[in-house]
């Protein structure tokens, strides 16, 4: 278990230290094999920006600033994962980084609006799943590792799910 992060600094960078480790640790096509070292690399590069930075104090202004640094590797990371899908890291997981900082609310998925119920009641399951994990604040803090790899894991399932339920509602059966 993690121990508790003391600060929001703290928290981006067990965050993104834990995404790396998926990241160095997942199999993916040989195509993806790179993107994904290059996915940890960045991400264990913001980790330490966060580790390293010294807050500003600003009379004033509520909230938290954001190393240049660790900005700067979390847009490269959101680059490639954008120009790597075959990663299966989902777009949107800088924001899990970020949300200790910026206080905004974790990401969901897009809805797929499966036809099949069968599908329908699978993405159900996987929306619920993720806000649980949403919900569980204290895990996200005290078992980072764990509760990070669970919430990849939901998002990995939610992206296999998304092919099977576009040629599925694409099917002539569901052609009126």
């Amino acid at each position: 278990m993690d121990a508790t992060p003391t600060t929001p600094y703290r928290a981006a960078a067990t965050r993104a230290r834990a995404i790396a480790d998926v990241a160095s640790n997942r199999y993916a096509p040989p195509e993806s094999l790179r993107a994904l070292g290059d996915i940890a690399r960045h991400l264990t590069a913001a980790a330490v920006a966060f580790d390293a930075y010294e807050p500003i104090t600003i009379p004033g202004f509520i909230g938290h600033d954001m190393p240049v640094e660790a900005a700067a590797e979390l847009w490269v990371v959101e680059e490639l994962v954008f120009d790597y899908p075959a990663t299966r890291i989902p777009a949107e997981i800088t924001e899990y980084v970020k949300a200790p900082l910026t206080g905004r609310s974790l990401p969901f998925p897009d809805p797929l609006n499966p036809i099949t119920n069968r599908y329908r009641e699978e993405e159900a399951q996987l929306r619920a799943e993720l806000e649980q994990l949403h919900d569980d604040t204290a895990r996200a803090d005290t078992d980072t590792d764990g509760w990070m790899r669970d919430v990849l894991t939901v998002w990995q399932k939610h992206m296999r799910l998304a092919p099977v339920v576009y040629v599925d509602n694409a099917s002539p059966s569901h052609q009126s």
